[in-house]
């Protein structure tokens, strides 16, 4: 979902409001800009219209609740599940019937000296030996992968960034050096050229099918709760 312009004015938020019950409008207060809660609302409604789409039942009633680290889950829905992230102007959501994690960031320049801190030796090889532009979208490629498992396991940065190793072969990228993390597949998508986003999920892993929808079209699909 890219957000429009006038999608961040407090008026039109106020409206989307209305299509969140009571706990997600209770997580909105604590955001302290208009950015920042128009990505937590577009996160949610948008999770409740694809995990709709996903079972064919777009009036499926869907309780969200979240976890101790922050991972979301469908309460009443135990086989479905479901992860959302956000940068810059994109909200992204990735549904699944396992466990699934998504991580979408705006390509930008960045110190690499983060790369010392959390990636791996080999990473950080594969990662000189790129020059300039190349290298800055390697890191951003490499981020949101471990983002994307470190989701879709569902403790976030509570495990450290280095504990596993992300390998590129000549079709995908493959986790290696830790039993668990090898358990699970990767996807990356280009979403223009100033977004990179990757998918998260155990093996066996199945292509995503991509979809792009509007704020304004979700609402229009959604039941009002106030």
């Amino acid at each position: 979902m890219h957000l429009e312009e006038d999608e961040y004015t407090p008026g039109f938020q106020d409206i989307l409001l209305q299509y969140l019950p009571v706990a997600g409008r209770l997580r909105v207060q604590d955001r302290l800009n208009n950015t920042s809660r128009l990505h937590t609302v577009a996160g949610e409604l948008l999770a409740r219209y694809s995990v709709g789409q996903y079972l064919g039942k777009p009036e499926q009633e869907i309780s969200l609740v979240f976890g101790e680290k922050g991972k979301p889950h469908i309460e009443n829905l135990k086989d479905m599940h479901f992860n959302i992230s956000h940068s810059g102007h994109y909200v992204v959501c990735a549904v699944a019937t396992a466990e699934i994690g998504i991580d979408v960031e705006r390509v930008r320049k960045v110190n690499l000296r983060i790369a010392e801190r959390f990636f791996s030796p080999s990473e950080i090889r594969d990662l000189m030996e790129l020059q300039d532009e190349d290298r800055m979208n390697y890191f951003i490629t490499l981020w949101t992968i471990k983002e994307s498992y470190l989701k879709a396991i569902g403790r976030g940065l509570t495990q450290h960034l280095n504990s596993f190793t992300i390998c590129k072969n000549e079709v995908s990228y493959l986790l290696t050096g830790n039993e668990e993390a090898e358990k699970y597949g990767i996807e990356t998508f280009r979403l223009n050229p100033e977004y990179s986003m990757a998918v998260c999920t155990p093996l066996p892993f199945s292509p995503s099918t991509l979809c792009e929808v509007s704020l304004k079209k979700i609402i229009k699909t959604l039941p009002k709760y106030i």
